[in-house]
């Protein structure tokens, strides 16, 4: 008798170990999944290898900034990103500063991207070697930059647990942001010319563009908008998604203090959404965009913009909510979630 219960228990136990793959995937949270990404060790890691000694303050045209660059690359390449136009690199010649490289990759998102593609991008430069001392730049913009990458995991990790999108999704680490926003004015060349193609050969212009995110140093809690709240986030939209981030807020580990202005200066508002920053050519080609920042702290271009003067609990829970949006944007498709 207790044999026959036994052999009966390992017939049941070896056909669950052999379900298809389906029935086990339906058993994940493919959100959890894409969370559980984000860590604030790997937050430290990543941003400190931006502002390590190797990288030499990421100056453009410098080692430092080829250092920078090829790991972006290479993590591009690694979560199963497209490059654009046969490269994850794309030089372009500066006058005051030699070769800049913007590194750019594509993520499918369905067979057609039907809705066309949202462009997230973030400036990886900085101020190099000044004086004999290395500028770090941990918040100007590797928290950024680290955002970004973390973003296209996230969105990787959804795609290969089966989740699709209405959407295809542009990630770009933009290059001589110090010198006169040069990398996104080349990346627009790019676009608006017809260089970015796909691996199947099509182009992707201007039309095709749904939204840009621009995500332009988020990893202090130096400069809150209420004094007391830490965990808060400025997000300057020039009016559009508001309604689709206070959703976005309102999922599992966000509720963040959200601001739609720049600490309520109308003039502040306005130069950094249309002057200066990288949406700023896409502002002004009507295209719908987005800037996402913690704001000017004490350590900017500074000595003291090091990873250990970064909120990282804080950093991990606005990559959360931005992902929320962007998923929130890119429609995620019936039964795909």
């Amino acid at each position: 008798m207790f044999k026959n219960i036994s052999l009966i228990a390992c017939v049941v136990l070896t056909a669950f170990s052999v379900l298809p793959c389906n029935a086990r995937e339906m058993r994940i949270n493919v959100s959890e999944e894409a969370r559980a990404t984000v860590t604030e060790q790997k937050l430290s890691r990543d941003i400190g290898f931006l502002s390590d000694s190797l990288c030499a303050g990421r100056a453009t045209g410098t080692k430092g900034a080829v250092e920078a660059s090829s790991w972006i690359a290479r993590r591009f390449s690694n979560l199963g990103m497209q490059p654009l136009g046969g490269s994850f690199i794309h030089s372009f010649s500066i006058a005051s500063a030699g070769t800049g490289r913007n590194v750019i990759a594509l993520m499918d998102g369905n067979a057609d991207n039907s809705k066309g593609y949202i462009l997230i991008m973030a400036s990886y430069d900085g101020l190099g070697v000044r004086g004999g001392n290395i500028y770090p730049g941990a918040d100007s913009n590797g928290s950024g930059v680290v955002a970004m990458l973390s973003l296209a995991e996230m969105m990787s990790v959804c795609r290969d647990l089966g989740r699709e999108y209405s959407c295809g999704v542009i990630f770009a680490g933009l290059d001589a942001k110090y010198h006169s926003m040069a990398g996104s004015s080349h990346l627009w060349t790019e676009l608006s010319g017809g260089m970015l193609k796909a691996a199947d050969g099509r182009s992707i212009g201007p039309k095709d563009v749904k939204m840009v995110l621009n995500i332009d140093q988020v990893g202090s809690s130096l400069s809150p908008l209420k004094s007391g709240r830490k965990d808060y986030l400025i997000l300057l939209t020039g009016g559009i998604g508001k309604t689709d981030i206070q959703q976005a807020n309102k999922s599992k580990g966000t509720a963040l203090d959200l601001g739609f202005d720049y600490y309520g200066s109308v003039d502040f508002t306005n130069a950094f959404y249309r002057k200066v920053g990288e949406q700023k050519v896409f502002v002004e080609h009507g295209i719908p965009a987005a800037m996402a920042t913690s704001g000017i702290t004490m350590n900017n271009n500074k000595l003291s913009d090091t990873v250990d003067n970064l909120d990282l609990p804080v950093l991990k829970r606005r990559i959360w909510l931005l992902w929320n949006w962007m998923e929130r944007v890119a429609e995620v498709l019936p039964g795909r979630r």
